[in-house]
Parts: C-alpha cells; sequence; structure tokens
C-alpha cells in the first residue's frame, strides 16, 4: 500500500477508536461517565441499609430501609426466641452505627453487632456437659454458658446417641441451660455440646485495635442511640436480648473513613472487561475504608490502617500495595495519609536501625499503640515504602529528610548476610512463619532494598554509595541463581535447608525484578502454575498461615507482578481472575465491596477475624493501571513516565493517573483482532516519557499522523524495537499513535 494511503488508514482507525480510546478529560465532561457506576464510597456521609431481615417476632423489617411507615417492632418474651432485625449495608462501611426508637414497653436491653460476613454475625456455643444429667432432667449444667441464646437448638453428644432440644433458659452465673422437651436418657459429664445458629457475636479484634465489640442499649424513651465506633462491617444485628418490645423507625451508620465519590478521584480505570473493573475500584475502596481521617480515636493525624477490622495498625508490608493505591487514585489526599503514615514508622525506628513491622500495634491497650518489631524482612519493607512515597509523589525533601534513616535500615537488614551474599535469618514474614537456612525470599527481598537505594542514592545522596548498592545486588542475584536454583523443581527453591520446597513468593519476585535468566523464565512460570487453584496460587505445597489460609493475596499480587514483567498477560490476567474474581463477586456469601486478607484452600476463610477490606490485597488496581492502561512512573513523581499497554486479549482500555505536573490521561484500542492498536496520551507539560505499543519490524506505526517506524527502521521519537513494543521517546503533550501490520 502506498505509504499515504496507509497513513490516512492509520489515521482514520485510530480516530475511529476514539468511541471507545476517548481522551479522558472529554470523557469527565460527559453528564456521568462510565466508570462512575463502579465507584463504592457513599454518595452520603450517613450509610443507610439495603436490606432488612427479621428473626422471632419483628414486625415491618422493612421499614429500616424505606425509612416510611410506623418503623420496625421487635418484641421477645421470656423463654422464646429473641426478637432480632439483620442489616444488611450491601458492601463493607465503617464508622458509627445510629438507631432511632420512637416506643419502648418493658425495661428491655437491645444489642448491636457488627460483621464483614454474615456467617460470623452469631457464634455457636462449643461447650460441655460439667455434671452429669439424667433422663427427664431440663436443667443442664455446662462448663460455660457463653454463646448461648433461647430459641436456639442444643446437641448433647454426636452422632447416634446425640440428643437435640431447644434452649428455653440459661443462667451464666451458674452456667446452667433449661431446654425442652425433657432429655430422653443419661447425658454423662464430658459430653460435647454445640447449638445452631448461636449467639449475637462481633467479628472485631477488639484486643488489637481498641474499637468495636458489641454496643448494649437500655433504652427506656423514643431518642436515638448510637453506639461505637466499628471499622468495619456490611452487616449489623440488632438482638431484643431481653422481654420487652421496642420501636424503631431507622437505622444508619456515620461513615467514618474516607468518603470518596466519584468527585474525589484524581486517578481511575475503565476498560471491556467488567470483572476487571470492579476489581481496580474494589481495590480503591479497600484502601478508602483503611484510611483513618484525622481526628478519628484520638489521633490528630491520618493514617492508612492494614484492614478496615483488624488489625487497624500501619504494617510495612500492606504499604508496599497501600502506597502506590492511595497516591493513584486519590492524588494528594492518598499521598497525605502514606507520609503520616510513613511519620509514625520512622519516629519508632530503633538504635539499630530496624524498623518496626507495624509502630502502632494493639491499641486495645493505648490509642496511639507501641511498635511492633514483627520481622527482618518487613523492617526492609518499611524502607521500600518510603522510597515508593518518593518515586509516586516526587516529594523530594521528605525522602532527603529519611535518607539517613533508611541508610541506617539498609546497614541493619545487611547484617543477617553470609558469606555467600544470600539471607539467613530465622523470621517471620507475610505468612507468618519462620524459614530457616539461605533463604531465598529474604534473599531477593534484600536484592529489591539494594537497587530500590541505588535508585534513590543516585537522585538524592551518593553515587558511590549507590554503586555499592548495586554491586551488592548483583552478588546477590548471582548467588540465587548459583546455590538456590533447583534442577528438579524448575524453579528456585524454598532455602538451602529445603531446596525441595516449591515457593510462590521467591519465584513471583525473582521473575518480578529480573533475577530469572531469560532461558530458565518458561520453567518457572510452568512450576509456579503448579500451585494454582480454582481460587488462587497456594503459597506451596504443604505450607499455610497459623489458621489454616493457604491463598494469600499479598503474594498472588507477586506473581501476576512477575508475570507482567515477563510478558505472561495471560496467566496474569487468569490469576486475578481466579483470586480476585470472587471477591468482587456481589453474589460470593464473603462480598463486602473490599478485598480480602487471605483465603483457604476451598476459597472461604477459617476465622470470624479475616479480614475482608485489607489493603495489601489491593494489587490489581495499581497492575491494572500501570501493566493493562501502562502508565507508571519511571522518575520521581512522573517527571519521567513510561505508557506501555499490555492488552491482554481486552479490546479497550483507558484512564488517567495524577502527577505532581498534572494529571496523565491514556487509552487504547485493540481493533482487526489485535492486529492495530491505536492508543492516545495526554502527558503534563516538562515531563518527558516513552510510549510503546506492541510491534514487530513489519509493523507500520504513526504519531499524529506521520510514520515514526516503518520497515523495520525508525523515523523519528527515537524509534526502536525492542521485546516486542516500538518504543518512542517524547517529551509532555497530546498523542495519537498507531500501529498496524504485525
Amino acid at each position: 500500500m502506498h505509504r499515504s494511503k496507509l497513513t490516512r488508514l492509520l489515521v482514520a482507525c485510530a480516530v475511529g477508536a476514539t468511541a471507545v480510546v476517548a481522551p479522558p478529560a472529554a470523557a469527565e465532561a460527559a453528564p456521568e461517565p462510565a466508570w462512575h457506576r463502579y465507584v463504592l464510597g457513599p454518595a452520603a456521609p450517613t450509610v443507610t441499609p439495603v436490606r432488612a431481615e427479621g428473626r422471632g417476632d419483628v414486625t415491618r423489617p422493612d421499614a429500616l430501609v424505606s425509612g416510611r411507615g410506623r418503623g420496625a417492632t421487635l418484641t421477645t418474651v421470656a423463654g422464646a426466641t429473641p426478637a432480632s432485625v439483620l442489616l444488611d449495608f450491601g458492601r463493607d462501611v465503617a464508622g458509627t452505627p445510629g438507631i432511632d426508637v420512637t416506643a419502648v414497653t418493658g425495661a428491655p436491653t437491645l444489642t448491636l453487632v457488627t460483621g464483614e460476613a454474615r456467617q460470623y454475625l452469631r457464634r455457636p456455643a462449643a461447650t460441655t456437659v460439667a455434671a452429669p444429667a439424667t433422663a427427664g432432667a431440663t436443667v443442664v449444667t455446662l462448663a460455660s454458658a457463653a454463646n448461648l441464646e433461647a430459641g436456639n437448638t442444643i446437641t448433647f453428644g454426636t452422632g447416634a446417641t446425640a440428643q437435640t432440644r431447644t434452649v428455653t433458659a440459661f443462667d451464666t452465673t451458674a452456667a446452667t441451660v433449661t431446654v425442652g422437651p425433657a432429655l430422653a436418657q443419661d447425658v454423662p459429664a464430658g459430653t460435647a455440646v454445640t447449638t445452631s445458629p448461636g449467639a449475637p457475636a462481633s467479628d472485631e479484634s477488639r484486643g488489637l485495635a481498641g474499637v468495636g465489640g458489641p454496643d448494649t442499649f437500655q433504652p427506656t424513651a423514643a431518642g436515638r442511640l448510637t453506639g461505637g465506633f466499628h471499622g468495619g462491617f456490611r452487616f449489623i444485628l440488632l438482638t431484643l436480648a431481653t422481654p420487652g418490645s421496642v420501636t424503631v423507625s431507622g437505622a444508619g451508620v456515620d461513615f467514618q473513613a474516607y468518603r470518596a465519590t466519584p468527585a474525589d478521584y484524581r486517578g481511575w480505570f475503565l476498560s471491556s472487561d467488567d470483572q476487571l473493573n470492579r476489581m481496580w475500584y474494589s481495590g480503591a475502596y479497600t484502601l478508602q475504608l483503611d484510611i483513618k481521617p484525622a481526628g478519628l480515636n484520638g489521633l490528630p493525624e491520618t493514617r492508612i490502617y492494614d484492614g478496615a477490622k483488624r488489625d487497624r495498625s500501619i504494617w510495612t508490608g500492606d504499604l508496599l500495595v497501600q502506597a502506590p493505591t492511595a497516591i493513584s487514585t486519590l492524588g494528594p489526599p492518598g499521598a497525605d495519609a502514606v507520609r503520616s503514615s510513613l511519620d509514625v514508622l520512622l519516629a519508632a525506628q530503633r538504635a539499630d536501625g530496624a524498623l518496626p513491622g507495624s509502630p502502632d500495634f494493639g491499641k486495645g491497650r493505648n490509642p496511639a499503640g507501641s511498635p511492633l518489631f514483627y520481622s527482618n524482612n518487613y523492617s526492609g519493607y518499611g524502607a521500600r515504602a518510603v522510597i515508593d512515597y518518593y518515586r509516586y509523589t516526587g516529594d523530594a525533601a521528605y525522602a532527603t529528610a529519611a535518607l539517613p534513616a533508611l541508610r541506617r535500615e539498609l546497614a541493619y537488614n545487611d547484617t543477617f548476610m553470609d558469606a555467600n551474599h544470600l539471607v539467613v535469618s530465622n523470621d517471620r514474614d507475610f505468612w507468618q512463619a519462620t524459614q530457616t537456612g539461605e533463604v531465598t525470599k529474604y534473599s531477593i527481598d534484600h536484592h529489591v532494598l539494594l537497587r530500590e537505594m541505588a535508585w534513590l542514592e543516585r537522585r538524592l545522596g551518593s553515587a558511590d554509595a549507590a554503586a555499592a548498592d548495586e554491586a551488592e545486588a548483583d552478588a546477590i542475584k548471582a548467588a540465587v541463581n548459583e546455590r538456590l536454583w533447583s534442577p528438579a523443581l524448575g524453579a528456585y527453591g524454598q532455602s538451602s535447608d529445603h531446596p525441595d520446597v516449591l515457593v510462590e513468593d521467591a519465584n513471583a519476585l525473582a521473575l518480578q525484578y529480573g533475577i530469572v535468566p531469560a532461558e530458565r523464565r518458561a520453567s518457572v512460570l510452568d512450576a509456579l502454575r503448579r500451585l494454582w487453584t480454582p481460587y488462587g496460587a497456594i503459597l506451596g505445597p504443604g505450607l499455610q498461615d497459623p489458621t489454616g489460609h493457604t491463598i494469600e493475596p499479598f503474594g498472588n499480587g507477586m506473581e501476576t507482578a512477575g508475570r507482567f514483567a515477563v510478558q505472561d498477560t495471560a496467566g496474569a490476567l487468569e490469576l486475578m481472575r481466579r483470586t480476585w474474581g470472587p471477591m468482587v463477586d456481589p453474589g460470593n456469601p464473603l462480598y463486602t465491596g473490599g478485598l480480602w486478607e487471605f483465603k483457604n484452600s476451598s476459597g472461604g476463610v477459617n476465622r470470624a477475624t479475616a479480614s475482608l477490606a485489607h489493603g495489601w490485597a489491593a494489587s490489581p488496581t495499581v497492575q491494572l493501571t500501570e501493566q493493562v492502561l501502562g502508565v507508571s512512573p519511571v522518575g520521581p513523581g512522573y517527571a519521567t513516565w513510561r505508557i506501555q499497554p499490555h492488552t491482554g486479549g481486552l479490546t479497550w482500555a483507558q484512564g488517567a493517573v495524577p502527577t505532581q505536573y498534572g494529571t496523565i490521561t491514556a487509552g487504547w484500542a485493540s481493533i482487526l483482532f489485535g492486529q492495530l492498536v491505536a492508543l492516545q496520551a495526554d502527558t503534563p507539560a516538562g515531563t518527558t516519557g516513552t510510549i510503546a505499543v506492541p510491534a514487530t519490524a513489519r509493523t507500520v506505526v504513526t504519531v499524529n499522523g506521520r510514520v515514526v517506524w516503518e520497515h523495520g527502521h525508525g523515523h523519528g521519537y527515537q524509534a526502536t524495537l525492542a521485546d516486542g513494543y516500538v518504543q518512542l521517546t517524547v517529551p509532555g503533550g497530546r498523542y495519537t499513535v498507531a500501529a498496524v501490520g504485525r
């Protein structure tokens, strides 16, 4: 085809794609941009339930949803099932519940408990018979009367001899339970006792967070009842625990996390894939739930906690995901939350250089908590979180002031290196298990810290220190490949003590950070697939955390990042769907709108306090922006940037990324079965960057209608071909790039 005709075709295709790849500024001018519908934050400061369900004697529970009519009336009589109402807010919220009472009869006690998952709102009794009970008895003495509720079933024993009765009354002081009908046969002391469904229970870790737990009210007249602060919950269970009657006209929550409406988003993402879109916004909402606003719980500054309900502490490992997510979605407010959290971390540094894994753990003892020096590996994570803050914000003054502290931390972690340039540390990591010997994961983490410190030193510190850090990082890389590679696994073993154990995290990081030689990459990718389940990748064969969870989204995020890094986009997106797909499915019983801390082998969670809005699980938000949309920082604060989309079978994607220089907007479309990519980008003046589009030597690439790559040769913008992309070096500005003929 003649060049002029080809150029016109490319431009026409690019322009034709603008229905999908419309510049975000134009999309934002529309009455309702398509991405707005994915935003999960509440539109108003007071959040009301979307569903209500009664148990026992409850009239008109739906009135608490509609807010109309005479309200819902709960009535409890002695010996009968206590009246209760389950309020469902549809997704996690955080804050202070309020109940509007319009009428009271008697002297009832009203209890309120919250939960992220409905299955944990009631806690069954699990005790034993303390004294023998004979046939015909209706009163049985138990070892404990905890979690009993009138109207529930109670079972004495198991198997063919089990007797199931109904609880009609109980005495918590004497630890006795009254049942009906009478026992048909003797029940020996020590017999196991279980109940169903159990008594109302909170799923919060009050001892850690210092917040939450049951709220108990004793209303005597009409008025508003206000509960305590609850950090993260989808459900409220209101129970009239003692005889009487209460009419409730309304219920809501004063939202007290970071409430972001579409107008508050400084970055956004939208693609042709609805499930991936939901992941992006669930990750953003998870961070909003994890942000403690200034002044809440007696603490003046904003902080980013690990989870909405637990531990409600700053954690360095979590910040590695949380910091980029907060900054790339919220812009300056997100950066402020990161910086104030780092202030708490740096202030708790030990004299030997160690940074605490959590600088404010255990707020059950005091509002500010106390530093927890959780692990040496997490100490290094803390230094990396500071560097990430600088990378995404360009805040040179903050990073310069922190540099001496980061050098001390690096020196501390250096002490765990042995003569083979590998890390030996009997230490915990994110899945709370000690690993001994020369540990692959810890060695790679130290390699990454050294690389990050070298990057920082070259910009704000010492070139000599940078060179020394790079040399040590190179030595670790060589040692990992020489001593920790397992030919039998076709991957890296867990450690020198366990060379035959395949682990996800170490191999994923080895891919992400260029440890794996090109000739070994396919083998590592194949080995990692052996760890996949329908619900995500396991830690490794036989490995689990102390509660039995085998799938960690934090580790799965390492693997998706590793697969993107070696151009296995299909594998990265497939694992993303397995791990996070169930979390963003509103039909999943554990759905909260947030992303979960961990999973068990069947895709659920093993304990009530499992966090279902946990910041370290939010990696899809950043990865979809940086890998699928393709916009990532290169220099501090995006002074230099890269736009390199991984299309992965999608037909289009678009979005925006906030920077200190202005917003970067980008969008691309893959047309004609992937044979053409049209990309549009608007980048801030005063910056420079690289735009890369999928191509081969046969591809023709145009920029703003001008051919810049043809017949394997560049004709502008320093066009080169590398790793399956034509790469263009451009100053800040507006560009339409089209590629055809691959």
